[in-house]
């Protein structure tokens, strides 16, 4: 293996380590902080709930379609999981989580999911339980535009990545192969 490719080897997985990361790190920022709205309306709605007020109260009157708004939208769902009212519909249905994120619920006090309930229609969800067992509160909104800011994301990155690793690489081949004496050392003149 030429030197120079060695010299570099090391600099080049830096390099991608870090832009890894980046990415990472900008993703999980953008999508948990998608869950942000949703945390408090569910909340909200749960206290409301709890205090008396009836299901119909808390919900929202404006119906969404979740495949195309990025309004959020809210259901609220008895101990069984059965939708009792929602703000928010999917080809004229009412959304209905798999069974196992109302066991987590209930077990947690809520869970965050990403839900898709046909293909190509992505939720940032927040499901609830309504303490001593009276249900559940499920906020969600469509994630369409927070993706397409994580793919910008990752092609400025790749974008990044490749240029510094040309940039590398030809640095460090110029410096091994024409900053160096006859005896290997590095050439520099003040």
């Amino acid at each position: 293996m030429p030197t120079y490719l060695r010299s570099w080897l090391p600099l080049a997985v830096a390099i991608t380590g870090l832009c890894l990361a980046i990415y990472a790190s900008g993703q999980q920022i953008y999508r948990q902080s998608l869950n942000d709205p949703q945390i408090q309306l569910a909340e909200d709605a749960v206290a409301r709930i709890s205090g008396g007020a009836s299901a119909s109260s808390t919900i929202p009157k404006t119906s969404v379609d979740i495949a195309g708004s990025l309004a959020a939208f809210m259901v609220v769902y008895d101990a069984t999981g059965t939708p009792l009212v929602s703000s928010g519909l999917l080809d004229g249905r009412v959304p209905v989580p798999p069974a196992g994120v109302f066991e987590y619920a209930a077990n947690n006090s809520d869970d965050r999911l990403t839900l898709e309930p046909e293909v190509g229609v992505r939720i940032a969800a927040v499901v609830k339980a309504i303490p001593q067992g009276k249900g559940f509160v499920l906020v969600g909104r469509n994630m369409r535009v927070v993706e397409a800011r994580i793919s910008d994301l990752g092609d400025l990155l790749l974008a990044a990545w490749i240029m510094l690793m040309i940039a590398t690489f030809a640095t460090t081949v110029i410096a091994k192969k024409y900053l160096r004496d006859h005896n290997g050392y590095m050439r520099i003149s003040l």
